[in-house]
């Protein structure tokens, strides 16, 4: 299947993905339009380019438009979407970008469901979207097991589940379609190359002491950001003095963190916060207690690590209370429908399909990072950036 025409700029979704699910053409499902630097090094920030065209597809009734949505003039799909809840600003984001894609006026009707931080709620919608006979099942799954009968019974209805941001683990990989999100351990690595070269350039005296604040137990973000920190500590002599869960909750982060402080007594100079409204709870708990959030470990600051790169954590970031924010892109929706366009015509798309995201932080002394012998950039926090962001 060719296009017409190609796309004269970036398409605007937001994403970059490492794989190919486009309608017969290369990185169709994301090209990349907001952030501030990706992992190939790309300058993401490009609004100051003309708006892309849109693309029209031979033989399809369909065409994509400038932000990179597939739009669809004939048959309307129905898309069954089990949501984790709205936890997070990440999480509220997220949704938007699927209700404001899957719009009856784009040629979708989509069921949303708000699981409400609850497994049992979400394998209880995806067996109501089978018997509402949905075209499509998309799940974004609270903890990586116990999928297996709900998705089994997906494939008996013959219905292609589709998983985007957290992964599934089930009994058989064949059960689902294709997965859509970020690499967390590949965040979870640059995050602590990022605090390795901090802490090497500040020449941190005596142990460094981490106050570990982790995600949903069980979920793909939680094991890959946690994993990457264990090994980091094991390699670096970094002690972990506690590893605690707050949920991506910032309420339960912050209550923590008080624990934390008052446990350990001006002991802690990391904490390492699993997405950006823990991190929020954090610093609350800090400033309440006078300790001030920033990068001089040895004037008693505590070095905040966090992941999202929402716009409020860059401007904390801009503000020097988040050292560093390393990015997990919430806007699944339009290269979601770009991957439903490919699989409605027929195309093989990839099992797995990786965002590249950037990090942001205002260390002018740390510009890159390396993980598994590869450079990736850490881009510099400005006002505009913040101004420019999607979400």
């Amino acid at each position: 299947m060719k296009i017409l025409r190609t796309l004269a700029s970036v398409i605007l979704s937001g994403l970059v993905l490492a794989g190919s699910c486009g309608c017969g053409r290369q990185a169709g499902v994301g090209e990349d339009q907001t952030g501030a630097g990706s992992a190939a090094g790309m300058d993401r920030e490009k609004t100051d380019q003309p708006e892309a065209p849109e693309t029209e597809l031979q033989g399809q009734d369909c065409y994509i438009n400038a932000d990179g949505i597939v739009i669809r003039r004939g048959r309307q799909l129905t898309i069954g979407f089990s949501q984790i809840g709205a936890e997070s600003d990440w999480r509220l984001a997220s949704s938007a970008s699927m209700e404001n894609t899957f719009r009856i006026d784009n040629g979708y009707n989509l069921i949303f469901d708000n699981a409400q931080q609850k497994q049992e709620n979400q394998i209880k919608a995806i067996r109501e979207f089978i018997d509402q006979g949905v075209d499509y099942i998309v799940l974004d799954p609270i903890v990586e097991t116990g999928w297996t009968s709900s998705l089994r019974e997906a494939e008996e209805a013959g219905i292609p589940v589709i998983i985007v941001d957290r992964e599934v683990r089930p009994e058989d990989e064949n059960l689902y379609t294709a997965w859509l999100g970020s690499d967390f351990r590949l965040e979870g690595d640059r995050a602590c190359a990022w605090l390795e070269a901090l802490l090497n350039e500040t020449s941190a005296d005596g142990p460094v002491n981490i106050l570990h604040i982790q995600g949903t137990m069980g979920s793909s973000a939680q094991i890959g950001r946690s994993e990457a920190l264990f090994d980091a500590a094991k390699k670096n002599g970094w002690n972990i003095l506690q590893s605690v869960s707050g949920d991506f909750v910032q309420a339960k982060a912050k209550e923590v963190a008080e624990n934390a402080l008052k446990q350990f007594d001006g002991g802690i100079q990391v904490v390492y916060c699993e997405n950006d409204n823990m991190a929020y709870g954090v610093i609350e708990a800090l400033e309440e207690a006078g300790i001030t959030p920033g990068t001089r470990v040895s004037r008693g600051e505590v070095v905040i690590i966090s992941f999202d790169s929402a716009a409020e954590g860059l401007a904390f970031t801009m503000d020097g209370k988040i050292a560093v924010d390393t990015e997990c892109n919430p806007l699944y929706g339009p290269p979601l429908s770009r991957l439903i366009l490919s699989l409605e015509t027929g195309e093989q798309v990839k099992k797995k399909n990786y965002y590249e995201e950037g990090q942001f932080s205002t260390s002018e002394g740390i510009s890159t990072v390396t993980v598994d012998g590869k450079e990736y950039p850490v881009t510099m926090v400005t006002e505009e950036l913040i101004r420019k962001r999607a979400y």
